[in-house]
């Protein structure tokens, strides 16, 4: 309970002496895209870091005046552009002449026009795309989207709220199954300032679900719901072929800037490091979990500091009914941007497990992890990590990344395949408007990761074939959704016909190692290292061969701002000691939230 006090401590000090700040657009929303698209395109002029995948809502705003080349946008681009802007309603402007004028190219479009008398610098408010009145309307019943993004708003000068609500009902049919696939989600999220020096976000959802056969599978294995937490099982009173899972899912935080190069925020959720499909540094595949986290951006430095508190399993494993054990992740990552083209990131997170406290040692924001767990006798997870992205032209965009977890060069050389030469590697292309095609991208990204990555050894008294310092939170991996002894392929096709039609495709080609009951062949990293199965002789894909080929094609349809009807379809086949081809198609319609997918 230490740190949580001293939390609250550093909010309640430096709440008074805070600055401008925003919330982040929550991963999977289209303004991800756009932000890339219009990067890679070369149509602005940034350093703004965007492999810590949390966009600051007010700096999406700040990154899309940058864009100087007004020529290269088309009509799919400027509908992209105001959309994103919609979303960010709250940090548009009311004043008719804006700075925007002098450093946006917008002013030369028919998007941005000025319509006033040579001399006049002002420009008409309403065909200025920054503008708050470019997005309002008239409210629905009075009081309702009174602007096209929000559903419910309030604002006074010390005071701003912002409600919507959040939908996600769907149904899907599986070749072979009489089960019936469904999803129903039903939740809200809220935005608010105060003072303008201090947000709050929380998104608050209720669901009822179950899950394709290959995910049902996972979660009847390590006894957890992909990206959840607690739950409960589900069965409808009304129709008999309903049954799945009830859970509740939140997400909140509070932040403030004590000054103006530094954000901390305080709260409960997920993140994510990298440019990728995956990470295999961080991603937001696991439970959302508490932390308190640091921001820095100085120059064209940005510097993260992470310090969470997770579980090392799950409600339904806990003995009894008592408090599930506790375990903490610190995590480092600083990123250089010298430009537009190139970024590099050093990533460093310890992962350990304490009886009655938090390892304060750990808490140095800008010490190397290493030196201090060498310090404490060496009892704890640390892994490195690099991230890496460099667009060599426009329209072109390479990344990738590398984590080590424990490495020696003598056996790599000697290709002795020793168990704790444990590490792993990412590399990527994106190509946008590919074949010269507006809105078509495309993307292929490979992953490797050798046996016993991300694992490690210390285990509990009562869950002995469970470690704690694996890097895991409730049963559910850090970085990548396999863990680790797998090779894997994603190949992702993007395309935009129209405004409001969305389409993706996916490919995924995966060959990794499972194990037989018992066994520990070093692709489930919630096994202790110790239960490995020898030492010299390890590579990727050993145990049980396993080979994933699975085609996804998703389509969606925005009758209404950020609300879609959804179709999707998929097939699988899954290679082991048989062979199972499944099938699915299904659609929903969802509000207000990104469409999650799940492929492993």
């Amino acid at each position: 309970m230490q740190h949580r006090s001293l939390a609250v401590v550093i909010l309640i000090l430096f709440s008074r002496f805070a600055f401008g700040q925003a919330p982040y657009i929550q991963r999977g929303d289209q303004a991800y895209h756009t932000y890339d698209r219009l990067e890679i395109l070369g149509l602005t002029d940034t350093t703004l870091v965007n492999s810590i995948n949390n966009l600051d809502k007010k700096e999406v705003v700040g990154f899309l005046k940058t864009i100087t080349d007004e020529s290269g946008l088309t009509a799919k681009d400027l509908y992209d552009v105001t959309h994103v802007l919609s979303d960010q309603y709250e940090f548009l402007t009311d004043a008719v002449k804006s700075a925007v004028q002098e450093k946006s190219g917008f002013e030369k479009t028919g998007f941005f026009r000025e319509v006033v008398e040579e001399g006049d610098n002002e420009a008409d408010e309403e065909d200025n795309i920054f503008s708050k009145d470019y997005y309002r309307r008239d409210p629905l019943l009075k009081y309702f989207y009174k602007s096209r993004s929000n559903f419910l708003e309030l604002e006074t000068p010390s005071f701003n709220m912002y409600v919507n609500p959040i939908v996600q009902v769907g149904y899907t049919s599986q070749n072979g199954n009489d089960r019936t696939i469904f999803q129903n989600t039903r939740g809200i999220a809220l935005t608010a300032y105060i003072d303008k020096k201090v947000y709050i976000f929380s998104q608050l959802l209720e669901n009822q679900r179950n899950y394709t056969n290959f995910v049902e599978n996972r979660i009847s294995r390590f006894t957890a719901l992909p990206g959840q937490g607690y739950w409960k099982s589900y069965e409808s009173g009304v129709i008999g072929s309903l049954k799945g899972y009830d859970f509740f899912n939140a997400r909140a935080y509070v932040g403030f800037n004590p000054v103006k190069s530094i954000n901390i925020e305080f709260g409960h959720g997920n993140h994510f490091i990298g440019n990728g499909f995956r990470s295999l540094l961080l991603s937001d595949f696991s439970s959302p979990y508490f932390y308190l986290k640091f921001n820095t951006r100085i120059w064209k430095f940005q510097y993260q500091n992470i310090f969470a508190e997770m579980s090392p399993t799950t409600a339904p494993l806990n003995q009894g009914d008592g408090l599930l054990p506790k375990k903490y992740t610190t995590t480092h990552y600083l990123a250089f941007k010298p430009n537009n083209r190139f970024e590099i990131g050093l990533f460093e997170t310890v992962v350990f497990s304490r009886e009655k406290h938090f390892e304060f040692q750990y808490l140095n924001p800008v010490i190397l992890y290493r030196a201090v767990e060498h310090a404490l006798g060496s009892p704890d997870n640390v892994l490195l990590g690099l991230n890496l992205k460099w667009n060599p032209v426009n329209a072109v965009s390479l990344y990738g990344q590398f984590v080590m977890d424990e490495f020696k060069l003598s056996e790599v050389k000697e290709r002795s395949g020793w168990w704790a030469n444990k590490f792993g590697g990412q590399i990527g292309i994106k190509y946008i408007n590919a074949l010269g095609i507006d809105h078509l991208d495309l993307q292929a990204e490979y992953n490797a990761v050798r046996p016993y990555t991300y694992a490690h050894r210390d285990t509990l008294p009562g869950l002995p074939q469970y470690s704690v310092a694996n890097y895991s939170n409730y049963n559910q991996p850090l970085a990548h959704p396999l863990g680790a002894n797998f090779r894997e392929i994603n190949l992702i096709a993007r395309y935009k016909p129209t405004n409001r039609i969305y389409l993706q495709g996916r490919m995924m080609m995966t060959k990794y190692g499972d194990d037989r009951p018992g066994d520990n062949w070093g692709g489930n990293i919630l096994a202790p290292l110790e239960s490995r199965e020898m030492d010299y002789g390890n590579k990727i894909g050993q145990g049980v061969s396993t080979k994933v080929m699975a085609l996804n094609l998703d389509a969606s349809y925005e009758f209404f701002h950020n609300y879609f009807i959804d179709l999707n379809g998929s097939l699988r086949h899954t290679t082991t000691d048989t062979k199972v081809n499944q099938s699915y198609i299904g659609g929903g319609i969802r509000i207000n939230i990104a469409n999650v997918t799940y492929d492993y």
